[in-house]
């Protein structure tokens, strides 16, 4: 990336500018307990659910606009009462924003409200340096920019999530391997195991009445290296292609997107060559002009920066893997929006 980050937009260049930083951890001399409020609750539950939050950030999740003043009294009370943690970087000019994550008697009222397992310890995050949470930080404020714009809503977000196979049977693992309902057989994976997804985040769009919302799984990557992605693209595609029409989620909807999320222009071109080896399961009916390759359509790849600068570009592999016999017709990249009717 060539530019400035001055020259980027405020919500990119935010979260951008503390590689390397040292950090100050705030201290409480004691425990100052206070009334929840509902709106209290709602902000743990956040922190707990996306790790790390900047106060601009529950600002703009908590607060309907307006000032930062009634949202930094609000969290330096719950701060002290011990509901939050925070830190932030030490500046010689100025000053951070803190950054919020769980605290102990917050993760004590999530539990005794069941929202997590009872039997769940709490275990303080500990943090040194700020490089080992600008993943998480740069995930949310991508995710908080996508819900800024006019041409999308949100009806949830929700933070890292493990997707588990169901159990099959050694039927349902033999060949040829029919889908749901028959008439299609499961061909071509580069690997047939199913294992676990882990997505980033978790997005539902709404695509307004009557209309089955669509689900975003969010690969936010900072290695910048494909190698690293490998194993990603091949479990996407069994995903996709396979063991999600055993879940009952298949029954009333289609096939989530999962978008990897790029840190500069040239990322994506490497990760698009990698996956058009990697992504070559499909659906196959004896009419190779009739195959659905799942995979190739619904893995999607955007640059991190595009979604803060206003626009929903993305891309996709061409729509046959380069063995297939209608690869001449079809050998380009596609593009596509991050929008609810793509």
């Amino acid at each position: 990336m060539t530019a400035a980050v001055d020259e980027l937009p405020a919500s990119y260049a935010a979260v951008h500018r503390y590689n390397g930083a040292v950090l100050q951890h705030d201290a409480r001399e004691q425990i100052v307990p206070m009334a929840i409020q509902p709106r209290d609750f709602a902000i743990v539950l956040d922190v707990w659910r996306y790790k790390f939050l900047t106060a601009p950030m529950v600002r703009e999740l908590h607060w309907d606009g307006g000032s930062l003043w009634p949202a930094q009294r609000r969290l330096q009370k719950m701060f002290n009462a011990g509901l939050l943690e925070r830190f932030r970087p030490v500046s010689l000019r100025g000053s951070y924003p803190w950054t919020y994550h769980l605290g102990e008697r917050g993760h004590v009222i999530l539990r005794d409200s069941q929202v997590v397992d009872t039997g769940w310890r709490y275990r303080p995050h500990v943090v040194h340096e700020f490089g080992h949470v600008l993943h998480e930080l740069q995930l949310n404020a991508w995710v908080l920019a996508y819900r800024r714009q006019p041409c999308v809503r949100f009806l949830s977000w929700e933070g890292e999530r493990a997707i588990e196979p169901p159990p099959t049977t050694s039927e349902e693992r033999e060949q040829p391997r029919w889908l749901p309902g028959g008439g299609w057989t499961v061909d071509d994976l580069r690997d047939f195991r199913h294992r676990p997804v882990r997505p980033d985040a978790v997005i539902e769009l709404d695509r307004g009445e009557w209309e089955v919302p669509h689900t975003l799984l969010i690969e936010f990557d900072r290695t910048r290296r494909v190698d690293k992605n490998f194993e990603k693209f091949r479990r996407y595609d069994t995903f996709l292609v396979w063991w999600w029409n055993l879940m009952p989620e298949a029954l009333h909807a289609s096939e989530p997107y999962v978008i990897f999320i790029c840190q500069d222009e040239d990322q994506p071109d490497q990760f698009l060559h990698a996956a058009d080896y990697e992504l070559t399961g499909h659906h196959d009916c004896l009419d190779y002009n009739r195959d659905r390759f799942v995979g190739r359509n619904r893995i999607l790849f955007a640059v991190e920066h595009d979604m803060h600068a206003g626009r929903l570009d993305a891309w996709r592999v061409p729509a046959v893997p380069r063995d297939h016999l209608n690869r001449d017709k079809h050998s380009h990249v596609r593009s596509v929006a991050l929008t609810v009717g793509s």
